[in-house]
């Protein structure tokens, strides 16, 4: 008799030490998230305060439109 209660107590204690396990893996886990997410947004608004950044994001977005108005044109002249 006293032995099975020895063995259903370690069994309990095997699984209650694994679930413990499994949590605390689980919070470290989000924990990391949390501090990459936070220091994502960090880099993201040192970016965006960066007086060059407004500048180099306007004149990539007038590339870009001056690309795809190139682009038109060439597949325009194309179809003549």
């Amino acid at each position: 008799m006293i032995n099975k209660v020895l063995i259903v107590l370690c069994v309990s204690i095997v699984f209650v030490l694994g679930y413990w396990a499994y949590l605390d893996s689980q919070n470290k886990r989000h924990q990391e998230l949390m501090r990459i997410i936070q220091e994502a947004e960090r880099n993201l608004q040192s970016i965006e305060r960066n007086p060059n950044h407004a500048h180099h994001s306007n004149l990539a977005s007038y590339n870009m439109q001056e690309y795809i108005g190139d682009k038109k044109l060439f597949s325009s002249s194309i179809e003549l």
